[in-house]
């Protein structure tokens, strides 16, 4: 890595921002593949406080309200959210780094927040009894502008859902009503906890072997049909992974 070419690159994005220094060369030793140079160094200014990032990264985190509304939260919920996140996100707690310093700039800010976004909402959903809880629903909604995958979705798409409705089909009965349940009916895991007379940990260690069980069947399906190199495969079973929850109610 040319360290004062990456650094000129920071200064250059975001000239509005005090030059890059000796504490800002240091988050990069650690990383010296850089992909989004003036996204790491909004989001180290960010973490010190300075006026025009704190309004950079809340605006960016406002722009997530589309994927945000996609989990069936209300519009109050995701009000509370986005103006709680920065803080959350901006200050450093209990002697541990702002937390936005755990991005490193290989992908863009905004997809790292709208990540982060999408799992403190998801959190705040499981919490009051909704619905959706899953990283599979998260990774889904967050991958919205992954370019690769959208490829992969495109050459695949007969594959990927002939195999999912093989494997759904090879589940047992109570693995389907219970996915049936969560992801068509909408029912919460206390609910589903009450209706099977379990308790509600049970409940949800039921309905996350379940979406396991389904995603593995799938995995060797196309393990068996698709004529592919390793790394594509790879990619594919990520896409699955991360559309589990999508295809759950599309297909069911």
């Amino acid at each position: 890595m040319d360290l004062d070419r990456v650094l000129a690159a920071a200064a250059v994005a975001w000239p509005e921002l005090p030059e890059p220094d000796e504490a800002f060369a240091a988050t990069l030793a650690p990383a010296p593949d850089i992909a989004h140079v003036g996204d790491l160094f909004l989001a180290f200014h960010a973490s010190r406080g300075e006026r025009l990032a704190v309004d950079e990264v809340r605006a960016i985190l406002d722009e997530q309200r589309g994927s945000l509304r996609k989990t069936g939260a209300t519009t109050q919920m995701i009000d509370e959210l986005l103006a709680e996140l920065p803080a959350d996100l901006l200050a450093a707690r209990d002697a541990a780094p702002a937390r936005i310093l755990g991005y490193t700039g290989k992908g863009p800010l905004g997809a790292w927040l709208r990540v982060v976004a999408l799992r403190a909402l998801v959190d705040r959903r499981r919490r009051a009894g909704g619905a959706m809880g899953d990283d599979e629903q998260v990774a889904a909604l967050a991958a919205d502008d992954d370019p690769e995958l959208a490829m992969l979705r495109r050459m695949y798409k007969g594959e990927l859902e002939t195999a999912f409705a093989e494997a759904f089909r090879a589940l047992g009965a109570e693995e389907r009503l219970l996915l049936r349940q969560s992801h068509i009916d909408g029912l919460g895991i206390d609910r589903l906890a009450l209706i099977h007379g379990i308790h509600r940990a049970t409940a949800a260690r039921r309905l996350a072997a379940a979406r396991t069980q389904l995603f593995e069947q799938i995995r060797k399906i196309l393990s068996t049909r698709l004529q592919i190199g390793h790394d594509t495969f790879a990619s594919i079973v990520r896409l699955v992974r991360s559309e589990l929850a999508v295809s759950l109610e599309h297909y069911l």
